[in-house]
């Protein structure tokens, strides 16, 4: 008896095996399977991701430089919204205390051209306007805002000792150099948020953040020239003439020419 369940055993297991041969022959030749065909390469480039450490670290040193002085100079920091919030820029003793803080006043100007250069540099990365990399197109664009400002600083200067007119020279200076330091300073959160979130966020912070500098341009102007129209007995005509000739025709040329060497 177990003699003929071992022969039935062998006989089902080569009966088996040799199905299993003949359905293993027809796999070439399955329409999902097909084996006999010729093999498709396909080339794969794996994602990189990038990596925003050395922006992370750059935006909390900012911070950082922000924290400290408002930490370490209170008084001027305070000092520096009185005077932009008072409806007159001739506070003299509000001034005074400004300009006596000349440390303060350096590392302020610092954090305006460091925090403003960040946020310009990401709004081009962001729109895609320029294909260098990140570091190098933000040392350019650093460099040429302190290049224009600097410019400007020695025109304006130039042109007080000129026309004899040297206070109404270094009150305009002032009043734009308060207006910058409250763009610096008002642009870092908002930088830190462009840098971070995704491109639906990252568009509604910068037309925030153009919002704000176009407030902040528009208030430098309209103070300025109430401040320049009393001293100089100037019109509206030649505050707009100013206005082409010192402030938009030297962006205009600037913008050509990053766009013409930068793409």
């Amino acid at each position: 008896m177990q003699l003929r369940l071992f022969l039935i055993f062998i006989f089902a297991t080569m009966g088996l095996l040799v199905s299993a041969q003949q359905d293993t022959s027809l796999l070439p030749f399955h329409p999902y399977l097909p084996l006999n065909k010729r093999a498709i390469y396909m080339v794969v480039d794996y994602h990189q991701k990038e990596s925003k450490d050395a922006l992370f670290y750059s935006l909390v040193v900012l911070v950082f430089l922000l924290g400290f002085i408002k930490s370490a100079f209170p008084k001027y920091f305070q000092n520096l919204f009185k005077l932009f919030f008072q409806t007159s820029l001739r506070q003299k003793q509000t001034k005074e205390q400004l300009t006596q803080d000349s440390f303060a006043s350096l590392l302020i100007n610092l954090l305006f051209l460091l925090s403003t250069g960040m946020f310009i540099t990401l709004v081009i990365q962001y729109n895609q306007w320029a294909s260098l990399q990140f570091w190098l197109l933000y040392a350019y664009v650093t460099a040429v805002l302190g290049i224009i400002y600097l410019g400007k600083y020695l025109f304006i200067s130039f042109a007080g000792w000129v026309f004899n007119n040297s206070a109404s020279a270094a009150s305009y200076l002032f009043l734009v150099a308060v207006v910058n330091r409250i763009m610096g300073v008002v642009l870092l959160p908002l930088t830190v948020l462009l840098a971070f979130a995704d491109p639906t966020i990252g568009g509604i912070v910068a037309t925030i953040s153009f919002g704000v500098v176009t407030l902040l341009f528009i208030y430098r102007y309209l103070v300025s020239f109430g401040l320049l129209r009393t001293d100089l007995q100037l019109n509206p005509f030649h505050f707009f003439l100013y206005l082409c000739a010192v402030e938009i025709l030297p962006m205009a040329l600037i913008y050509k020419l990053l766009v013409e060497n930068m793409g």
